[in-house]
């Protein structure tokens, strides 16, 4: 399996930051199909935001793998509980996925 790609999502999570965010995503997913998002600096998190997430993940199964969440902050924690996608991403500690 090898360790999964890490993608640390900062500030906004929204329309306007969506394109690079999803850029990441591909890249990641084209040499891994294990993501862990790291989502402990992001300030505000949208629809758009979640449908990234939700999007990865299933892209991720596809290919044998899996999403993970490291860390999310407040904003993305309301968003998933209010969506009732909270049950979908595992939660892990930073220690469990760190890169050497």
């Amino acid at each position: 399996m090898g360790s999964p790609s890490v993608i640390t999502v900062r500030g906004e999570a929204d329309l306007g930051g969506i394109g690079p965010l999803q850029e990441a995503v591909d890249r990641a997913l084209a040499h891994q199909p294990h993501l862990v998002f790291d989502l402990a600096g992001v300030s505000f998190a949208d629809s758009t935001f979640l449908s990234v997430l939700l999007q990865t993940r299933l892209s991720a199964l596809e290919q044998g793998g899996s999403v993970h969440l490291r860390a999310p902050s407040t904003s993305v924690r309301h968003l998933l509980e209010i969506t009732g996608a909270l049950v979908l991403f595992p939660t892990v500690v930073a220690e469990q996925h760190r890169h050497p």
